[in-house]
């Protein structure tokens, strides 16, 4: 991912009594919001991503866990699809709302 190159925004000050323009300010317009809503979106997407990233590696340290304080460490094995229809099931039980297959 492009790193965010922050805009830097300025307020625009002018003399109170002369009018003078002391600094100019950063426009308001159509590229500088859309950068900014473009560098915001993309951090949404990968906030999103790892959030999944992170519940899939709690699932997995689960499961060797379990695995490791039941003594079962032979008979381990972690397999991700995208849709159990993917999945031909001879021996055990679909579990939709663990979303498990236990053999």
């Amino acid at each position: 991912m492009k790193q965010y190159e922050k805009i830097g925004w300025l307020d625009h000050v002018t003399d109170v009594v002369t009018g003078e323009v002391i600094q100019e300010g950063t426009p308001v317009s159509q590229t500088n919001m859309n950068h900014m809503d473009d560098g915001i979106f993309a951090n949404r997407e990968a906030a999103i991503l790892h959030e999944a990233q992170i519940a899939a590696a709690q699932q997995e340290i689960k499961v060797l866990k379990d695995a490791t304080l039941n003594n079962m460490v032979n008979n381990v094995f972690l397999k991700n699809f995208d849709s159990v229809t993917a999945v031909a099931i001879t021996s055990g039980i679909y579990d939709p709302v663990a979303r498990k297959i236990y053999v």
